[in-house]
């Protein structure tokens, strides 16, 4: 039985609490700490969250390519998906994350793209735009997740365009950008900007810490 087939016997058999956008679904969660899935279905792409006891212990996305688990899942979660939250049997639930658990519940908060990280600010620091523009040699590398870290904190993530685009909100400084995709982990680079706006192109063919500014 495929995966959407199994998925789709459980919800049959279990109730509808509503539908919820993906903060309201965290949200709902801690203040009704139920045992369910939610899930939301976008064209082609179907995403599962597990909640168990009102936590978000498990994720799931299917599309035409394949499925991801886990955190895998949850890094395609762009916020903007509506989902509906079924009541589900705990034994159930708990069976399913544990294929599927996620590790780093950071990640489902809403994508930080225009949210300002919080870091030591005693120097005196502005606000810029860094965009990203992600190339594997001339081509653009759509798709690609995109992590801002500063240390080992994870400081903001998302994927890029059809051009291969990705802009952040950061506090001015340096980071360390980590880019992946289905395959794995593709390159780190070293990031500083210390203007309003900045643009750069990241070839993740080339060498390390290889840039090129606009």
């Amino acid at each position: 039985m495929e995966i959407n087939d199994l998925m789709g016997e459980i919800l049959r058999q279990s109730t509808s609490e509503g539908h919820f956008t993906l903060d309201e679904l965290l949200r709902y969660g801690c203040s009704n700490p139920l045992t369910g899935i939610g899930v939301a279905k976008v064209q082609e792409q179907t995403f599962f969250l597990f909640l168990a006891g009102g936590e978000p212990d498990g994720a799931m996305y299917v599309d035409t390519m394949g499925t991801l688990f886990g955190d895998s899942a949850v890094l395609r979660l762009t916020g903007e998906e509506e989902f509906e939250l079924f009541r589900v049997t705990p034994s159930i639930v708990d069976a399913l994350v544990s294929r599927c658990r996620v590790f780093d519940k950071s990640h489902l908060k809403k994508n930080g793209r225009l949210e300002i990280p919080t870091v030591d600010t005693s120097a005196r620091q502005r606000i810029g735009v860094l965009s990203l523009i992600v190339c594997d040699g001339r081509t653009p590398l759509a798709g690609a997740h995109v992590a801002i870290r500063k240390g080992k904190l994870v400081m903001t993530s998302d994927v890029t365009d059809s051009a291969g685009k990705v802009s952040f909100r950061l506090l001015n400084g340096r980071y360390m950008c980590v880019i992946s995709d289905r395959i794995g982990e593709r390159a780190r680079r070293i990031v500083e900007f210390h203007e309003p706006q900045v643009v750069e192109q990241i070839d993740i063919g080339g060498t390390d810490d290889e840039f090129r500014r606009r």
